[in-house]
């Protein structure tokens, strides 16, 4: 067996995957049930997962995960003062770079998109299918650490 027959090192192959590490994930959703059931499924796929319920407690917890975090996950309609896009662009102005981010919303055709320099925003349409939730997540958590590699001195 050549190179090319060989899985992807550190991907999943035939299931959710292996339980180390796969990249660094943060979930920000009101809903205590639907964040319950994805975070579970995150983490089942050997993501590690950092939940928030508000805005508020994901900008909290951006200190923490600068230079760590590898995709943004968020609802657009957030209970509270900000939305989803809200949060992705302030989230990015703590951090002083923009995270991969993948917008959740039940109504797309109204959901304003971030402005994120020198990062890729997805909009996926609730309910999404978990395995393409998590196929998804690859090229962006690819995406982001590449641009930490080259952002290095």
């Amino acid at each position: 067996m050549d190179d090319r027959e060989l899985p992807d090192k550190g991907r999943p192959v035939g299931g959710l995957g292996p339980p180390h590490l796969h990249g660094v994930v943060m979930y920000v959703e009101d809903d205590p049930d639907s964040r319950l059931a994805t975070s579970t499924m995150l983490r089942a796929a050997g993501f590690a997962v950092h939940e928030a319920a508000s805005a508020q407690s994901a900008l909290a917890q951006a200190d923490s995960l600068k230079g760590r975090l590898d995709v943004l996950i968020v609802d657009y309609h957030l209970g509270g003062d900000m939305s989803g896009t809200e949060v992705a662009e302030a989230l990015a102005q703590k951090m002083g770079h923009g995270v991969p981010t993948v917008i959740l919303t039940g109504d797309p055709a109204n959901a304003e998109m971030p402005w994120l320099k020198n990062s890729p925003v997805w909009l996926v349409r609730k309910p999404s299918d978990p395995m393409t939730l998590i196929s998804g997540l690859w090229p962006l958590i690819d995406f982001r650490r590449a641009m930490r590699r080259l952002s290095r001195p």
